[in-house]
């Protein structure tokens, strides 16, 4: 736990010892084995989850009913039901342990309430919604502008750490392609090779 401290302290250097003590307080620790999940697609909670180890995703089930990954999650970074919290919808994905992982969840209203009346609660909240929406918005150019060797190039400069710790059949359909392509584009990077 020590460590993890160390990390968020690294992460958000503007946090007090005081804040991030009262931020763990009002946490849950859950582990996550491999293939366990979070919430499923349909169900309904208010629970945010902040990676402490492990790799999550959230994936949807297309009409074929093949599983699209749609957002990956490790360490120091943030997953949850978004259509729950912000919506009170039912989930549109599922969030599922890509390897065994433990996670600190938290009630999303209580953390929106310490945003509100806290500053150092409302600048954590307010980076988190800037990272969520600058991942959304270059996963929306990265498949309207780039072509699929492009957006793996983009994941390995951005997210190398994925590419060791994440499954190729989810590696592939977070990239829009299927496991053959894939492989077939790695193989060409790692020769240096052009299409």
């Amino acid at each position: 736990m020590e460590e993890f401290i160390l990390k968020i302290k690294k992460a958000f250097p503007y946090l007090t010892d005081t804040t991030i003590s009262k931020l763990m307080s009002l946490g849950e620790i859950q582990v996550l084995q491999e293939g366990e999940t979070f919430i499923k697609q349909g169900e309904r909670h208010n629970r945010i989850a902040l990676v402490m180890q492990g790799l999550l995703r959230n994936y949807i089930m297309n009409d074929n009913g093949e599983q699209i990954t749609v957002v990956f999650a490790t360490e120091l970074q943030s997953i949850a039901p978004y259509k729950c919290l912000f919506l009170q919808q039912p989930a549109s994905e599922t969030t599922e342990a890509v390897k065994s992982s433990m996670l600190i969840t938290f009630d999303y209203p209580t953390m929106r309430k310490l945003g509100e009346e806290e500053p150092e609660f409302n600048k954590l909240y307010m980076d988190a919604l800037e990272k969520t929406l600058m991942n959304a918005i270059e996963r929306v150019e990265d498949f309207t502008i780039a072509k699929p060797e492009e957006r793996y190039q983009r994941l390995l400069a951005k997210h190398g750490y994925l590419i060791e710790q994440a499954p190729l059949k989810y590696l592939a359909s977070y990239l829009g392609i299927n496991p053959v392509s894939l492989s077939r584009i790695r193989k060409r990077i790692s020769t240096g090779k052009k299409k």
